[in-house]
């Protein structure tokens, strides 16, 4: 495009002055030390020294993936640069109240202010904050997503977490094989710290689910869930995992997160309600249906 260079700088300008970061979906050469700025670029996530938060794969994984799939699948650039602010949020990667948008579709390029606290996939995910850190939530996606893009060893997989209010959910729930976590030193089940989430993803194959505590430790994993899912509304095809998710949140103070073996959908689960799902192609949806902040 002819004028494709003040288009960019225009992008800056505006990220500048409202103090926000970019999010590049297209291959434009953006190149700044003013602002910062998220690029996915082939195979790998390029995040420059300023963007504030670092604490995601950034050698490339699932965030790349599922930004590629916004790319290819969200219809508007106001969609995609939604989706992909919600990705951005959950990988840890956007403060703030703003982020600026630069989409090019076809012989178009679109600069998208997009305004993070009307959004309402993140304002769900907040209100999960209610009764979980929100980090603890954000790390369990984290892993939740990565298990959704690649499954393991390349075979697709469901699971669950159930995230919060520990002793009552043990409670209501009974090991189903010898808890792989028993005995285990805190810093090795400490969810908070990306180094245990490989150790994490192998024990998600076991039947059950996983069950972490306020904290963000591991108390156990091969949990089998002991709640009454049938006045449980969940979406045709989904199966006793989501029913039983569900469930635990309806009659706990626990939110859940919950990866679809077919599909790869992930879904957050508070008070007996899907709350989020994002799927492979990152259709955001939250419970009133699709997001289109």
């Amino acid at each position: 495009m002819k004028y494709i260079e003040p288009i960019i700088k225009a992008c800056i300008d505006i990220a500048k002055s409202i103090n926000a970061p970019i999010i590049c979906l297209s291959d434009l050469p953006i190149k700044t030390d003013d602002v910062p700025v998220i690029i996915a670029e082939n195979s790998t996530l390029k995040i420059n020294k300023l963007m504030p938060v670092v604490e995601s794969d950034s050698e490339g994984g699932q965030f790349i993936q599922i930004l590629k799939n916004i790319e290819s699948h969200s219809k508007t650039s106001s969609e995609q640069i939604s989706d992909a602010a919600v990705l951005s949020y959950i990988g840890g990667l956007l403060k703030g109240d703003y982020v600026v948008g630069i989409v090019e579709i076809q012989d178009s390029v679109s600069i998208v202010v997009h305004d993070l606290t009307e959004n309402k996939i993140i304002n769900e995910l907040l209100d999960c904050g209610e009764r979980v850190d929100m980090r603890l939530l954000l790390s369990v996606m984290n892993v939740a997503f990565d298990i959704a893009t690649f499954g393991r060893e390349g075979v697709p997989i469901g699971c669950a977490f159930v995230i919060g209010d520990a002793d009552e959910v043990m409670r209501r729930s009974h090991q189903l094989v010898l808890n792989p976590y028993y005995g285990h030193k805190s810093e090795e089940r400490d969810v908070l710290d990306p180094y245990t989430w490989e150790a994490l993803k192998e024990f998600v194959q076991l039947d059950g689910v996983i069950v972490i505590d306020d904290e963000g430790l591991v108390v156990a994993a091969g949990r089998y869930l002991d709640v009454d899912a049938r006045e449980i509304s969940i979406k045709q095809g989904l199966g006793a995992r989501h029913a039983a998710i569900a469930a635990i949140t309806r009659d706990t103070q626990a939110v859940g997160v919950a990866v679809s073996q077919t599909g790869g959908v992930v879904r957050v689960f508070k008070d007996g309600i899907a709350v989020v799902e994002i799927n492979s192609t990152t259709k955001i949806i939250n419970k009133y249906g699709i997001d289109k902040t």
